[in-house]
């Protein structure tokens, strides 16, 4: 399957920050590379709850559409520690199918920061579906991954590792370059807007099909056997016979006579098997298909998230496009803009 696999600092990458909403919501009017208000806030904040909701038209995760290309809603609860610890637990309901929830995920996350310019992170998630759902979307499946963080001052790349966690995972690579930036604050310092254009690669377990076409030769014996065939027939046919006798009585008298016969019959005609063989030879068209696995690029993706940030709410849009790397006519990757909108509140 491929997509973007995690982003922390943004409220969404398709999916993945729903398991990570109080983290994204704690970055409410805080940059990235903010590192001395991020310590500030983790001396007070000892605790934290988030919620959220939002909307998406389309949920690509890991190569392919989770939500079978069509629009879904989300609702999010999540609980921070000390701003680097958090756990969270989201629903997930699709317009096309009846269960209120599709699928939910749980995930908990750790991230640390070092210095202005480094930070980590690293991650579990549970993708639960809906027993009824199973053959129709896919099946659940648990994620992990650790990230590298570095502030570059023009740029902030993540390098994000990550796999499922089956007898047979499948492994991702992600590296992604963002410049994020945000205008003055208003509302008596209590609101700005931040922008956070990104270009995302992801690399992973690529399976791609390879189809040869050539040609075969048929050829097709066929034997005809005739059981027999008419003959002719001749004949001829005569009878002889003889014989004599007396009788006597009062007065005299005699009586013979004699003949004679022969019979005979003669006849000839012929049969016979024939065996007749038809040899045909014809040219058909064939196909074979091969399966190949590499880790290589799967898909760029390109967004710009746009955030009304609060002190304890945070708006944001993204409209995002995703190009596949590959081109494989048996496993097409998803390929379009992409738009989501969601809305975090800090409870406490």
């Amino acid at each position: 399957m491929p997509i973007s696999v995690f982003k922390f600092q943004s409220l969404f990458l398709l999916l993945l920050p729903l398991c990570v909403a109080a983290q994204t919501s704690a970055k409410i009017s805080l940059p990235e590379s903010d590192t001395s208000k991020a310590k500030t806030e983790s001396e007070v904040t000892n605790h934290s709850i988030y919620t959220g909701a939002g909307y998406g038209s389309n949920m690509i995760y890991l190569g392919s559409s989770m939500s079978q290309d069509q629009p879904y809603g989300y609702a999010n609860l999540t609980y921070g520690f000390k701003n680097e610890l958090y756990a969270s637990f989201s629903a997930v309901h699709l317009s096309g199918f009846d269960p209120v929830s599709s699928f939910f995920i749980g995930g908990l996350n750790y991230r640390h920061v070092f210095n202005s310019w480094f930070d980590i992170s690293a991650g579990i998630y549970r993708y639960e579906v809906d027993k009824t759902l199973t053959d129709t979307l896919f099946s659940s499946f648990t994620f992990g991954d650790a990230t590298l963080g570095v502030d570059w001052k023009l740029i902030y790349t993540k390098f994000s590792f990550g796999g499922i966690l089956s007898k047979e995972p499948q492994t991702y690579l992600q590296i992604k370059n963002s410049r994020y930036f945000q205008t003055p604050e208003f509302f008596n310092d209590k609101a700005n807007i931040s922008f956070d254009p990104y270009v995302n690669l992801l690399l992973g377990t690529l399976i791609t099909t390879e189809i040869i076409n050539g040609t075969s030769t048929i050829t097709t014996t066929q034997q005809t056997n005739t059981p027999w065939q008419p003959g002719n027939y001749k004949g001829e046919n005569s009878s002889a016979g003889s014989g004599s006798g007396s009788s006597g009585g009062y007065g005299s008298g005699s009586t013979s006579g004699s003949g004679q016969g022969s019979s005979s019959d003669s006849g000839s005609g012929s049969s016979a098997t024939t065996t007749t063989t038809t040899t045909t030879t014809s040219t058909v068209p064939t196909s074979t298909i091969s399966y190949k696995k590499s880790f290589d690029l799967i898909e760029i993706e390109f967004g710009l998230p746009v955030s009304f940030n609060m002190n304890f709410m945070t708006i944001e849009a993204e409209a995002s496009y995703i190009l596949p790397a590959y081109s494989d006519p048996y496993f097409p990757g998803p390929k379009g803009f992409i738009f989501t909108l969601s809305c975090f509140l800090k409870i406490f």
